[in-house]
């Protein structure tokens, strides 16, 4: 899989959702948005921009296209590129692509909003952080090793080229015995806030000067900010009743989506980082896509005793997590997978579950708030992605969806909030 000097072949992971970014409109994508303590010129933005590519040159790649399939290879940093790609038909057309796109403008008195949008082949919901962190680095000129300044590859290792080890400690995010993280202190924010991801292309330049907080908000795209007391709350009435959240939520989205779709069951993908899961784990970077989907298929649609019904899910869920093994499949196979995937009918309910963000901000935690990340929906089956993040002790809740109407979406949410703010109709304890 390896090729020229700074470039190699997309791994089977890498081009599932290379191959399903491109295909299905854009999904998968994270943007991750957040404000920064401080105003900043557009030059100096610009100049930290430029420190952060050389800091991180993951982000100077293009994906390519070659007999063997879908590659890996250097770019430039100039030039213009919309990292939403419109459904595709050939190799070429999946390729090319810049990977990133960042939006930085003035926020409210005296801060400065960023937005940045990942493409899912470079960045999982666990490596978020550690691509924000040198770009803060940068900006702050915290001192840091640039590229030219240490001898390092452009590009994580080839998994597909990595042992793989299974079982041990489950590690599937979503049953009883893996506890949340702790609530810690933050700053109190209201309630609920709605959030907003701008699918434009991007202008001219590394950077789109603009305000960030205005815009255009995607349709199915809802964010629920709960406060570090509410989180704090819902983590102790889901502790009690030996589901994590992220199980608990699940099982609440998957419920409303067969209620609403009419269907009995509902496929859920829950998102499993794999960067323990190697022996050569060493190797592993923490920026990069190491993530595998765990797919199981859960009976829903019921209502009362979600706790009960969490429980249960949780077991076949870790089950499946604990069975899975990473495929090594030519490209061909895979963009063929992706393209029934595409078709298909079922309702899926994708969930990642990031954990804290505090750790990988390093000291520029204290500068930050409003940080919040969306996974985009991209078009294909009708489905949710559900995505949890938990920042100065506060858990926020990402929720965008597809295939459901202004109604259904509207309900779905609903549901979704009554559920994360325990509404008395769910009997808190």
């Amino acid at each position: 899989m390896t090729g020229g000097e700074g470039e190699r072949g997309l791994s089977d992971t890498e081009a599932t959702f290379a191959y399903t970014h491109a295909l299905m409109r854009g999904s998968g994508s994270l943007t991750t948005s957040f404000t920064v303590q401080g105003t900043f010129s557009p030059e100096r933005v610009e100049r930290a921009v430029r420190r952060w590519l050389g800091r991180l040159p993951l982000l100077s790649l293009r994906i390519t296209g070659a007999e063997d399939g879908l590659r890996f290879r250097p770019g430039t940093r100039s030039g213009a590129h919309s990292l939403l790609t419109a459904a595709a038909g050939r190799d070429d057309e999946v390729a090319g692509e810049r990977l990133w796109r960042l939006r930085a403008g003035p926020g409210p008195a005296g801060t400065t909003r960023f937005r940045l949008t990942l493409h899912p082949a470079i960045c999982d919901g666990h490596s978020v952080g550690r691509l924000v962190r040198p770009l803060l680095d940068a900006l702050f000129d915290t001192p840091g090793l640039d590229a030219a300044d240490r001898a390092v590859e452009a590009l994580p290792p080839d998994t597909d080229e990595l042992t793989y080890e299974g079982g041990g400690g489950c590690v599937c995010g979503v049953c009883g015995p893996v506890r949340g993280r702790g609530p810690g202190d933050g700053r109190r924010t209201r309630g609920v806030t709605r959030g907003v991801v701008t699918r434009g292309d991007v202008a001219r330049g590394d950077v789109t000067r603009g305000d960030v907080a205005r815009g255009v908000a995607t349709p199915g795209v809802v964010t629920l900010a709960l406060t570090p007391y509410e989180s704090r709350r819902l983590r102790d009435w889901c502790g009690a009743g030996q589901v994590t959240v992220s199980g608990f939520l699940t099982t609440v989205l998957a419920d409303a989506l067969a209620r609403e779709t009419g269907r009995a069951e509902v496929t859920v993908a829950t998102a499993m980082s794999l960067r323990r899961r190697y022996a050569e784990r060493t190797l592993i970077a923490e920026p990069g896509c190491v993530l595998g989907l765990v797919k199981a298929r859960l009976s829903a649609g019921a209502t009362g005793d979600a706790l009960g019904r969490a429980r249960a899910n949780a077991a076949v869920l870790c089950s499946a997590g604990r069975a899975w093994r990473p495929e090594r499949r030519a490209h061909t196979g895979i963009r063929h997978a992706v393209e029934r995937e595409a078709k298909a009918r079922g309702p899926e309910v994708r969930v990642v579950d990031a954990g804290s963000v505090d750790t990988a901000l390093g000291p520029h935690a204290a500068r930050i708030t409003g940080l919040c990340t969306v996974a985009a929906r991209g078009s294909g089956r009708p489905g949710c992605a559900l995505y949890l993040s938990t920042f100065k002790g506060a858990l926020t809740v990402a929720l965008s969806s597809r295939g459901l109407g202004e109604s259904g979406t509207a309900r779905v949410e609903r549901e979704l909030s009554e559920a994360v703010l325990l509404r008395p109709a769910l009997s808190p304890l």
